[in-house]
């Protein structure tokens, strides 16, 4: 029985960089008198008070970041430039710096070098988990890196890294300024640089405001509403659209589906969607027509229009 503990701690470990903790282990019949003898046997580390390294293991940077998240247990991520090198960003790729972000009411302080940053509660949409390992998120790594790097070039270099796997700089600002407080040196890092780039995927103002224009000129369209709120049933409100034309429930969208959200923010893309659909709206992304004149889009605009006119 004692052979079938250890076999399983140690696959356990495996999986985890050769990390694993006191609850683990007596989840898995190896109590803390085992424990003990283990550690005295030298086949076990105990790295952090619970947290433990199995003797053989590879010793690595990820077993290093590992540990440190375990020890904090669900209270802790690996943050700042320890997620930009999980999220493999540009310029980060041999950092070999430990460094996590700790909830506040669960203070952790190390003497072995690991930075711990102590923050508010964060939020489950700025978690997500690489190689294992609960990490910041691409936006809210992007927010720490300003208050950790000395050089805006270094944020600006992540942020064209993020840019590049097609993620949504509207997503990436309204996480900054969700995040920013006065003083706050990282959100105002990277909103400064969010300022000096123009939105890919949006149509020119001047062409959305023609289409706008038309649109409102067009009685065969019915009433058209910019910044429409679309409510469920209850009052609640699940969407809003840049323009709204609610006798057909239909909305438009002055950007692209694929810069609307971006692939990290895929679950918010998909929930606000999914409750607009809800409700009977179709939303049409115009990112990609403003290739056409608006007297172009207004017609298949209209042919939208009547198609939905059928169908309701």
């Amino acid at each position: 029985m004692l052979n079938d503990a250890v076999r399983a701690v140690v696959e356990l470990a495996a999986s985890q960089h050769g990390v694993l903790s006191r609850r683990q282990a007596a989840e898995l019949n190896l109590d803390r008198g085992r424990l003990a003898r283990a550690v005295s046997r030298g086949w076990l580390d105990e790295r952090y008070p619970g947290i433990f390294l199995v003797a053989g293991a590879v010793c690595s940077w990820h077993q290093s970041v590992m540990a440190a998240t375990m020890a904090v247990g669900a209270h802790a991520v690996a943050s700042h430039r320890s997620a930009a090198r999980l999220h493999g960003f540009d310029g980060f790729a041999d950092t070999t710096i430990v460094e996590v972000s700790v909830s506040r009411a669960h203070r952790w302080r190390h003497r072995d070098g690991t930075i711990a940053h102590h923050v508010d509660a964060l939020e489950s949409p700025d978690i997500v988990q690489i190689d294992g390992i609960r990490c910041t998120g691409l936006a809210r790594t992007l927010v720490d890196l300003g208050s950790v790097c000395d050089e805006a070039l270094t944020v600006r270099r992540a942020l064209t890294d993020v840019r590049r796997r097609g993620a949504s700089l509207r997503w990436v600002q309204s996480t900054a300024e969700r995040l920013h407080r006065s003083g706050q040196r990282g959100s105002g890092v990277l909103l400064r640089q969010l300022a000096t780039i123009p939105y890919e995927g949006r149509v020119p103002d001047s062409w959305f405001e023609e289409l706008l224009a038309r649109c409102l000129a067009d009685d065969e369209l019915g009433p058209v509403i910019p910044q429409l709120p679309i409510r469920r049933v209850d009052g609640r409100i699940v969407a809003r659209t840049d323009i709204g034309l609610p006798d057909v429930k239909l909305g438009l969208e002055a950007h692209s589906r694929h810069f609307h959200f971006g692939p990290e923010a895929e679950p918010l893309d998909e929930q606000r969607d999914l409750a607009a659909a809800a409700c009977g709206w179709e939303l049409l992304y115009l990112g990609w027509y403003a290739t056409k004149r608006p007297a172009e889009v207004l017609a298949i605009v209209k042919y939208v229009v009547a198609a939905r006119r059928r169908v309701l």
